[in-house]
C-alpha cells in the first residue's frame, strides 16, 4: 500500500513555523519503521503537480495522469477505448491583467445547486459530443473524444491562483475554450447564481479541466479494495482523497497549506492521523506493507518497507524524532 499526502510540508511561513511543533504519533511511529527512503523533485512549470506525479507511479506524461478514468472506473461508468476529464465547476475573478480562481472549496456547492448547474451545462456540451456526468457537488465526468491525449493542467495548479499560462493552448482545446466562455454567458444570468448572490455567496461562473489522460496497457483499475483504508474513504474519513492504480492519494492539507493557515492545516492533519494512520499504526505487524510519501510543492520523499540500520534504530531508541525531522527539508 502506498499512501501519497499533497502538501505535507507547506509553503507559508505560518504553517511551516507550526509544523516544528507538529505532534502527529500514529504517522511518526509509522515512519520509524521503514527505512529506505527516496527523494524526488519537482517543477514549479509541470501540469501535474509533483504529488500527483507520485501518487500516479511516475508513469503517465505531463498533464495526463488519468484521475477521470480511474474515477469512472470505480463509478462503473468507464468502458474501453472512452477518453475522460474530470470537470470542475468554479468562480472566476476578472481583474485588469489577469484572470483568477476562487479555490472551489470556498464556493461551498451543495448537490442541488451542482446538479442544476450540470443540468443547465448539459445541452451545450453535448452539443460538443461530451457527455457529462455527475459525481459530486464539486466534480463531475465528462467523457468525449476531445479529451484524446489533451494535456491538462491539475486543478491544484490553478485554485485561487491566476489561470491564464495554465489554460490549454493546443489547436483541439479550441473548441473547449469556446464552450468555457459561452458558460460564462450561461451562468452569469442563471437564476441559481442570482441567489448565491443575494446570500453573499460567489456565482459559480466557469468550470476547469484537468485529470485528462488515458490508462496504461492493463493497469486501469485502482485497487485498494483489500486495504484497510476503503472503509474509511467510504465514510469520508480521509477527505479529499483519490485513488490510483499505485497509491491513495491524499490532498486534504492543501486548501490551508496554500492559504497559510496554521490552525486549520495542525487540525488536519491531526484528523488525518487519528482516521488514516491510527488503525494502520494498530496493525502494522499483521497488516499490508506500507510506503509512505510526504510531499512539498518541489521536493517529496518515499518511505519504504526495509530494515533500518543500527544507527537509526539506535537514534530511535534514544529520542523519536519529531515530524518536523521528516519534512523539514521539502
Amino acid at each position: 500500500m502506498h499512501i501519497v499526502i499533497s502538501h505535507a510540508a507547506a509553503p507559508g511561513p505560518r504553517c511551516r513555523a507550526a509544523s516544528a511543533t507538529l505532534q502527529l504519533p500514529h504517522l511518526q511511529a509509522l515512519l520509524q519503521r521503514v527505512a529506505a527512503q527516496t527523494l524526488h523533485a519537482g517543477r514549479q512549470e509541470s501540469l501535474t503537480p509533483l504529488a500527483e506525479h507520485v501518487a500516479s507511479g511516475q508513469a503517465y506524461g505531463d498533464g495526463l495522469v488519468p484521475w477521470a478514468a480511474w474515477l469512472a472506473l470505480a463509478s462503473a461508468l468507464y468502458e474501453g477505448g472512452q477518453h475522460w476529464a474530470l470537470i470542475s465547476p468554479c468562480h472566476l475573478q476578472i481583474h485588469s491583467d489577469h484572470v483568477a480562481m476562487q479555490d472551489p472549496g470556498l464556493l461551498q456547492l451543495d448537490e442541488e445547486e451542482s446538479r442544476m448547474l450540470l443540468a443547465a451545462m448539459r445541452p451545450y456540451f453535448e452539443e460538443d459530443g461530451i457527455a457529462l456526468h455527475w459525481h459530486s457537488a464539486s466534480t463531475w465526468l465528462a467523457q468525449g473524444i476531445v479529451f484524446q491525449d489533451l494535456a491538462s493542467a491539475s486543478l491544484a495548479r490553478v485554485r485561487g491562483q491566476p489561470i491564464d499560462s495554465w489554460i490549454p493552448r493546443q489547436s483541439a482545446a479550441q473548441g473547449l475554450r469556446r464552450l468555457q466562455n459561452e458558460m460564462q454567458m450561461l451562468l452569469y444570468t442563471h437564476a441559481l447564481n442570482d441567489a448565491r448572490s443575494a446570500r453573499g455567496q460567489a456565482p459559480v461562473n466557469g468550470f476547469w479541466i484537468s485529470g485528462t489522460g488515458s490508462p496504461l496497457g492493463d493497469n486501469v483499475s485502482p485497487n485498494l479494495a483489500a486495504s484497510p483504508l476503503q472503509a474509511l474513504l467510504a465514510k469520508g474519513g480521509a477527505n479529499s482523497a483519490s485513488i490510483s492504480p499505485h497509491a491513495l492519494y491524499i490532498d486534504a492539507l492543501s486548501s490551508s497549506a496554500l492559504g497559510d493557515d496554521p490552525e486549520a492545516w495542525i487540525q488536519a492533519w491531526q484528523t488525518l492521523d487519528a482516521q488514516v494512520f491510527a488503525p494502520l499504526a494498530a496493525q502494522q505487524a499483521s497488516g499490508p506493507e506500507i510506503s509512505i510519501s510526504l510531499c512539498g510543492e518541489q521536493r517529496a520523499r518515499t518511505w519504504v518497507p526495509g530494515r533500518a540500520s543500527l544507527w537509526q534504530r539506535i537514534k530511535q531508541q534514544l529520542a523519536a524524532p519529531r515530524f518536523h525531522h521528516f519534512v523539514q527539508d521539502l
